[in-house]
């Protein structure tokens, strides 16, 4: 007989219930969220302005966060178990499939609140029509279905594909201006899609040992980074680059290289692309330079991992002969070229959209790509107490706050200068 999981000690539903900070902390952000609805008018002012809300930009802007989640829900960074208990699954006859299944459902509903709220929040703000709610229910509605019956199958080929084509479908429809009625068909073809890819392939939620373990190195080394306030911890390692040679080691062949090795991040520049560019016709009041500079630094950070591992790695660049500036500036000039790609995919959503960027906007982007090498080529992380500085989260140490910081700091001194020129 196949029983059900209660690990002893464990507090059940992540200690909401409990009565201690996980509940204080439940209560004061739901309740903060809801407040936006009984302000709408200071909201409107905020998001909007003196602009007239663009409902079809807002409802693209909702597919395309429903592409950057479902893409997120395909890395199944939910299936995993933690090696004592999945031990003790095996001997207590617990069904592990459930185990994984009730994560996924966890998963799937913070996906459905993220993006029903942000939804429902621009509608509400803009003071919309009944009939754009009905159209922001089917996408959020049709997206969910499509996200789950993809992550809830094994890995399947051109996956990565559907998230790119639902953030064209977004970008179509702030470009088209397409009404209510035609977005309700929209959400109405994703949930058909969903359900025909719910037929075939096998459940993950069947994965073995080894996968499962997997999943949970992973998450511990995601907690490790952000318990330890170490991000670096979580730069991505690059893949196998097929036919690719490091013959002979030279700086500019390793920096390509290691781009080429994680071309997987490629569509992540193209849904940050677009998503710059719908945010900026349906959010009007946000400045440009902030789009840009945020959107082209989470772009191309993961592709500035290569020299963040080197520079983390000292044993590595001895064998690889070359300067710390050497280094610096051959993957410098690999980020400058996927920068350009990136403005050439920003500008195609722009000339589609039918709006344009200011000429200081663009000047972001450098900043960004000079921000990603500040940041990678950090030093490694300081606990010592040489002063403490206050912050929210209590006192930190003054060497932990300049590292964690070192970087984003470029960015945004560099951005509020340009809002202010422009």
């Amino acid at each position: 007989m196949v029983t059900r999981l209660r690990v002893p000690g464990r507090k059940r539903f992540g200690g909401i219930f409990s009565g201690d900070s996980p509940t204080f902390v439940l209560m004061f952000g739901v309740g903060f969220l809801f407040t936006a609805f009984f302000r709408t008018d200071a909201w409107h002012r905020v998001l909007f302005g003196p602009s007239a809300v663009d409902y079809s930009a807002v409802l693209g802007l909702v597919s395309l966060c429903a592409a950057v989640g479902w893409r997120s829900l395909l890395r199944r960074g939910f299936v995993w178990a933690e090696p004592a208990e999945l031990t003790w699954m095996d001997f207590a006859q617990v069904d592990r499939r459930r185990v994984v299944a009730t994560r996924l459902a966890g998963v799937l509903t913070g996906f459905v609140v993220v993006i029903g709220y942000l939804a429902a929040l621009m509608l509400a703000v803009g003071g919309s029509s009944i009939d754009w709610w009905r159209a922001a229910a089917a996408l959020v509605a049709g997206g969910t279905i499509l996200a789950f019956t993809t992550a809830r199958r094994t890995a399947f080929l051109f996956e990565a594909a559907g998230p790119l084509l639902l953030a064209v479908a977004g970008v179509v429809i702030a470009a088209a201006r397409l009404d209510a009625t035609t977005v309700q068909y929209v959400g109405a073809a994703l949930a058909l899609c969903g359900l025909l890819l719910a037929f075939g392939g096998e459940a993950v939620s069947g994965a073995g040992r080894a996968v499962l373990l997997d999943g949970w190195n992973a998450r511990v080394l995601r907690a490790m980074a952000v318990t330890f306030l170490d991000p670096m911890m979580m730069l991505p390692e690059s893949a196998p680059a097929g036919s690719w040679s490091l013959r002979p080691p030279t700086a500019f062949r390793l920096a390509w290289v290691g781009i080429v090795g994680r071309a997987r991040y490629a569509s992540a520049v193209l849904l940050v692309a677009f998503a710059v560019a719908v945010g900026h016709v349906a959010v009007p009041t946000l400045p440009g330079p902030v789009l840009v500079g945020i959107g082209a630094y989470v772009a191309l950070t993961p592709f500035g991992a290569g020299l963040g591992v080197l520079w983390r790695n000292p044993g590595r660049r001895r064998w690889l002969g070359s300067t710390s500036q050497e280094l610096v500036i051959a993957h410098g000039a690999a980020l400058v070229v996927v920068g350009v790609v990136w403005c050439a995919l920003l500008s195609v959503a722009l000339f589609a959209l039918g709006t344009a960027f200011s000429p200081l906007s663009w000047v972001t982007v450098a900043l960004a790509v000079l921000s990603v090498l500040r940041t990678v080529t950090r030093q490694p992380v300081d606990y010592s107490s040489a002063g403490f500085v206050d912050t929210p989260a209590g006192p930190m140490p003054a060497n932990l706050m300049r590292q964690l910081f070192r970087g984003p700091d470029l960015l945004v001194l560099g951005i509020i200068v340009l809002a202010q020129l422009g």
